[in-house]
């Protein structure tokens, strides 16, 4: 394949990809290992302070406001996102996203630790989910908005692979054995932020994005020939494509915004009173759900005693996790390296398919309550297939397909709502689920068995095939929203094609 973005691009796009998505994955597994040694922290400061021990429900209710924190922080920074996509560039809300996260390292580390604060590690890990909720939609959109749309897919992908693998280093890292001990656990709350240093130490050398630049233009209303303007200079700066086909990658960027211009400031309830826009708002909506809906938050918090109940060790129980995550991340890497010749919505149907098969497994292992090795093994079958499937389907394809299917004016609007949604259904597992299972056993899987296909149910008749596909053919199924477009993927296309 030709190669479209230059060298400089590639680097913003790695750049970006590390600062937000590696302490995404680490910083959501970072008390996991740790937790033993900050009970430690917290009955020690405690009797520090009042010169008696803490009482057990005092020691859980501050063990878990330190967890829930991060959750409640994530959902926040995703409401006040839209204020950070309207009235601000992306590289402006970009670096408030990283302040956000190194105060938060500095709260979370050094200061709850000198200072005996554990009120500063749960503030450090509210600040810090706040910094998650904003950058899990402004990450997105400045990749989207950098790199060509024939390779967006290729380029947004990553973001499953790195949050697990950064996951399951992060359960590594705070192991007791590595840096999760008495004196070192500071460290392992910490590193993450050392990719936010770099990302602020960077900033005066990243642009803004290519759309913002060409508003700039419009706002000024300068008299530039296009080879002159500043928006062309940097287009020309993150591609490697010159002559007739840079020039034709500039008339389509502008030519997509114009298409949109009307709404460009609506709000998003104006939008969805809009056919073609409220259908393009769902479609980006049950896409980022459909990682909630196959019950990632569910499985991924009873692994251990799932791999427990199969014979494992106890103490080896976290390392079986650590490897389902790493599994989870090899199968998005080699998933994205397949997605451009099979694209994106064969994908998330197949792997949501293969996940909901999973969840049967777990629903029989976890109903039988057996101590049977054999009821162990279903269950780690059921945790192994649930794991391939959201590396094949929505892990790869949440961010990918969603930004492939909007367009440079929509694509604020559906990612900050997707993330409303997002983030409401996380914190609603997290604190429902471990009642339904104590409740109703293995049984509390098949909510989100339903909900799973009826998700694969709407991306197969409402949601467009995108490969081989230009923005103005995928923005023509939502006027349109004709059955027979989203069922028919169209093989050849000559112009300019979407590759995802």
């Amino acid at each position: 394949m030709k190669r479209i973005n230059s060298n400089f691009c590639v680097f913003l796009v790695v750049l970006n990809h590390a600062a937000i998505w590696v302490p995404m994955g680490w910083n959501l597994v970072a008390l996991n290992p740790t937790t033993p040694v900050i009970k430690s922290f917290v009955n020690e400061t405690f009797q520090m302070r009042y010169n008696t021990s803490v009482p057990a429900e005092t020691s859980t209710l501050i063990i878990t406001l330190s967890q829930a924190m991060l959750i409640v922080g994530s959902a926040i920074g995703a409401f006040s996102t839209h204020v950070w996509v309207t009235y601000f560039s992306r590289r402006t809300a970009l670096a408030v996203v990283h302040a956000l996260s190194v105060i938060s390292v500095v709260l979370m580390s050094p200061i709850s630790f000198f200072l005996n604060s554990y009120e500063a590690l749960i503030i450090g890990r509210l600040l810090n989910g706040l910094a998650r909720g904003i950058g899990f939609t402004l990450g997105p959109l400045y990749v989207s908005e950098m790199v060509s749309r024939k390779t967006l897919g290729l380029y947004q992908s990553p973001t499953g692979w790195i949050v697990q693998l950064s996951a399951a280093f992060g359960n590594i890292i705070g192991h007791p054995s590595v840096l999760g001990g008495p004196f070192t656990w500071p460290f392992a709350l910490g590193l993450p932020g050392i990719f936010s240093v770099i990302y602020l130490c960077l900033l005066p050398w990243i642009p803004q994005t290519i759309p913002h630049v060409l508003h700039t233009e419009d706002s000024n209303q300068s008299n530039y020939t296009t080879s002159t303007k500043p928006s062309f200079l940097l287009l020309q700066k993150l591609r490697s494509i010159r002559g007739e086909e840079l020039m034709e990658e500039y008339s389509s960027i502008k030519a997509e915004i114009e298409a949109d211009r009307a709404v460009e400031k609506a709000s998003v309830a104006t939008l969805f009173k809009i056919g073609r826009y409220r259908r393009q708002l769902i479609a980006v909506i049950v896409i980022q759900f459909s990682l909630q809906s196959s019950a990632i938050q569910a499985v991924f918090q009873y692994t251990n005693d799932i791999f427990i109940q199969a014979g494992v060790n106890p103490d080896h129980a976290t390392f079986y996790t650590v490897g389902t995550l790493a599994l989870m991340a090899l199968t998005v890497f080699i998933s994205s390296r397949i997605l451009p010749r099979i694209g994106p919505k064969r994908m998330l149907v197949c792997g949501l398919i293969i996940a909901t098969v999973g969840l049967i497994f777990l629903t029989i292992s976890t109903s039988l309550n057996s101590s049977s090795p054999t009821v162990g093994i279903v269950g780690v079958v059921g945790v192994t297939m649930f794991s391939l499937g959201l590396g094949i389907g929505p892990m790869l394809n949440m961010i990918a397909y969603a930004s492939i299917i909007t367009t440079t004016v929509t694509r604020p609007n559906a990612m900050w709502m997707a993330g409303n949604v997002f983030w409401i259904t996380a914190i609603l597992v997290s604190f429902l689920f471990p009642y339904a299972l104590e409740t109703i056993g293995g049984f509390a899987y098949i909510p989100f068995m339903v909900s799973t296909v009826l998700v694969v149910l709407y991306v197969v008749v409402r949601i467009p095939h995108t490969r081989n596909r230009s923005s103005a053919e995928i923005q023509k199924f939502f006027v349109n929203s004709e059955k027979n477009m989203a069922l028919q993927p169209i093989e050849n296309h000559a112009a300019i094609s979407t590759m995802s």
